[in-house]
């Protein structure tokens, strides 16, 4: 009789957005069958996982310890290291753990405990460390990875871009394998009417950098008056972000969402799409975009946006913190639209390399490769 394999998925700080519909398109894979899965995460990952599609073992990260002045996320991640070495003491048959988040805490459990671990790694480590929010912990974050990464029996990255800056950490490169997330469900095929809006989703956090985006939306309203620019997304920089839409005398042209559920109904009614960070793990909004027919504007960032862009065939890019350079990109793919649009269409005929199908049936082959 066929034995299911165990496979244990470290998330201490479960967050909604893309890595939350990675997880729960790898959960739902037909390609998950062949493994019993744990998962090791805070207890709001079950508000918006679907757990009905798929059963899996929850353990969950509670606030066991406090490290006053640290980062949330080091707390989460050293209660989550806790409690995945009690998982890994407990179970007693062959296994692999899959860290998609805080990776140091869950490479150093395993060596404890003597485990093979997979990582995912998503962001360029150099580019997120020189653009982090708290320049100490960035650095100690970056540290520890270079050291530890080398521990690891295998990682996932999520382009061709963030594969080659680790290759600055990690001494043997065959333990990098570069997959692409697992994110697009289907090819649309519909057409939906635009109205004049621009439309930017993300974070409201520094290294989306919408300061610049709303910079580069000042100078753009100077030739098209009639526009309006959305912004779906929440964050630490809202009230920020507000204040200098104000400053700049364009707040009855920006529209601040929040966080939104489903983003679909205002994308695809938007003329064009901004992405306007200093460094991406991939961006996966870029697949929504094209997927609905909206021409891509993105900073030339590291990492995925000039691969899903296929490197300006597909849309347009611009020098990441340059405001003008950025509205230059966003006047010219309004005042050229229809090459806007076929830009679009090179890039929709590629995205079935971001298929779920595709992409599930790598990961879980690769994982277990391990066991």
């Amino acid at each position: 009789m066929y034995k299911k394999k165990n496979l244990i998925i470290f998330f201490p700080s479960f967050e909604k957005g893309g890595v939350a519909n990675i997880l729960q398109n790898l959960i739902k894979s037909q390609y998950s069958r062949k493994f019993i899965i744990h998962i090791v995460s805070s207890k709001n990952l079950l508000n918006t996982i679907d757990t009905h599609t798929k059963k899996f073992h929850f353990y969950p990260v509670t606030r066991k310890i406090n490290i006053p002045f640290f980062p949330p996320r080091y707390e989460s991640a050293l209660n989550g290291m806790f409690v995945l070495i009690s998982l890994l003491k407990k179970l007693k048959e062959k296994m692999i753990v899959h860290s998609m988040q805080s990776n140091v805490a869950a490479i150093i459990a395993c060596i404890l405990e003597g485990k093979k671990i997979v990582i995912r790694n998503s962001e360029d480590p150099i580019y997120s460390t020189i653009n982090t929010e708290n320049k100490f912990f960035g650095w100690l974050t970056f540290c520890l990875k270079l050291l530890f990464y080398n521990f690891t029996d295998g990682i996932i990255t999520n382009s061709k871009g963030s594969a080659n800056s680790l290759k600055y950490f990690v001494f043997n490169k065959k333990k990098i394998y570069q997959i692409y997330n697992p994110y697009l469900k289907k090819i649309n095929k519909k057409i939906f009417k635009k109205k004049n809006y621009i439309i930017s989703i993300g974070r409201l956090r520094k290294q989306k950098d919408h300061k610049t985006l709303l910079y580069a939306f000042k100078i753009f309203l100077e030739k098209n008056e009639k526009y309006k620019l959305l912004i779906l997304g929440h964050g630490n920089l809202k009230h920020e972000l507000k204040l200098l839409s104000k400053k700049l005398g364009i707040s009855n042209k920006v529209i601040f969402k929040g966080w939104i559920k489903n983003t679909l109904p205002y994308l695809k009614r938007s003329k064009i799409f901004v992405l306007s960070s200093v460094y991406e793990g991939f961006g996966n909004v870029l697949v929504d975009a094209i997927n609905f027919n909206v021409p891509c504007v993105s900073t030339n960032c590291p990492s995925g946006p000039n691969e899903i862009l296929l490197n300006g065939n597909g849309g347009y890019l611009a020098k990441p913190k340059s405001p003008k350079l950025l509205a230059n990109q966003m006047l010219f793919s309004i005042d050229n639209y229809q090459e806007s649009l076929l830009k679009n269409s090179k890039a929709k005929s590629k995205l079935n390399r971001f298929l779920v199908s595709k992409n599930t049936k790598k990961y879980f082959n690769y994982l277990g490769s391990f066991i």
